[in-house]
């Protein structure tokens, strides 16, 4: 089963569940909001992609954070954190 990871908003994970529903996979959706993510999954997906490329500098969530608190993700440990 493939599980979707991210926020009903979002026009990419919208794109994909798009996708997947008109390609006839059967998937999972695991609203971040919601649900939350243990901090066990973020490192691992950091470990293959990068903790740079997991974080999301350019969202809005990113934006409304303070200087301080951006501060944090200085680093994969931090940007777990964070996320």
């Amino acid at each position: 089963m493939i599980t979707v990871y991210g926020i009903p908003n979002c026009n990419t994970v919208k794109k994909a569940a798009t996708w997947l529903k008109e390609g006839g996979f059967d998937f999972d959706f695991h609203d971040f909001k919601k649900k939350g993510i243990a901090a066990e999954k973020l490192n691992e997906w950091c470990d293959i992609f990068g903790w740079e490329n997991i974080l999301n500098k350019k969202g809005t969530t990113w934006k409304k954070l303070n200087p301080e608190e951006q501060e944090v993700a200085k680093d994969q440990a931090g940007a777990v954190q964070i996320l």
